[in-house]
């Protein structure tokens, strides 16, 4: 039998979490004596405690890891914890990701922030008018994805072949973290409106500034920044109540499916 302070030593914690273990019942002294209150702990319970360990460096909290040391507790109970865990775990590693995909994206911003427009030419042109059917929503940029999916559901429904899709970004005032997101594709033929698939022509554009870039859909980028400044220095305004357009392509050449080749809209006038 090893004393309290004894048994800390070999098993690598403070008397104060065994103690605290105690008090719990998560690691009860083998032997206390009645006298003095001193505890004594057998070799046997290093295996115990090296378990309690294991489990807190996995993450789970001392009452689960109790629960899971109970004797009566059924073997697929223990699994089924395991698995709770590993989503949860999966869950903030995907987030975590998405920060440091969104970190990546700014450091570049940042990089690029205040050069000149060398990469990207501006065209001038005028847009005629474009039969599209879209689906409106205030969703968040990661969620245009799942916009265009239920958008290409409805016209496979239909059995409505399609073209290029298309991304009208509208001002929202009253938005804090969401878009007023448009998602359309550009139609060969006209169909019904239905529901909140909505079929409608866009109107025409005498004057927009456009420009070509790569992207992808989830992710921010600087095009329209860059659009914005030359609208600026060359002494245009953006035309009022006129959504930001953006035609996306799939990029051929890529593995990841959310890239694209876009040609950023912007209707102008002359300031």
């Amino acid at each position: 039998m090893f004393k309290i302070s004894e048994f800390s030593k070999i098993g690598q914690v403070s008397v104060k979490a065994l103690r605290y273990y105690d008090q719990l019942n998560l690691l009860k002294p083998a032997h206390t004596d009645k006298y003095t209150g001193y505890r004594y702990y057998s070799a046997d319970q290093l295996f115990q405690l090296h378990r309690i360990l294991a489990y807190k460096e996995l993450g789970f909290s001392l009452d689960q890891i109790r629960q899971m040391m109970g004797e009566d507790i059924p073997l697929e109970q223990i699994r089924g914890m395991f698995r709770i865990k590993q989503n949860e775990i999966q869950s903030v590693l995907d987030k975590e990701q998405a920060k440091l995909d969104r970190i990546k994206e700014r450091l570049h911003a940042i990089e690029n922030e205040g050069k000149h427009l060398t990469s990207h030419d501006v065209v001038l042109k005028e847009v005629e008018p474009q039969l599209v059917v879209s689906y409106r929503q205030k969703a968040s940029l990661s969620q245009l994805p799942e916009l265009f999916r239920r958008l290409d559901d409805h016209l496979e429904s239909c059995g409505v072949s399609s073209l290029s899709q298309m991304v009208l970004w509208h001002g929202c005032e009253e938005c804090e973290d969401d878009m007023d997101i448009e998602a359309a594709r550009l139609l060969t033929h006209d169909m019904p409106s239905r529901s909140h698939f909505t079929v409608k022509r866009l109107p025409e554009v005498p004057m927009m500034a456009t420009l070509i870039h790569h992207c992808r859909t989830t992710s921010p980028c600087t095009a329209s920044t860059e659009l914005a400044i030359w609208i600026e220095r060359n002494g245009y305004r953006m035309k009022e109540n006129e959504p930001r357009r953006e035609i996306c392509i799939p990029h051929e050449k890529s593995d990841d499916p959310e890239a694209y080749v876009a040609e950023v809209q912007i209707a102008v006038e002359r300031a």
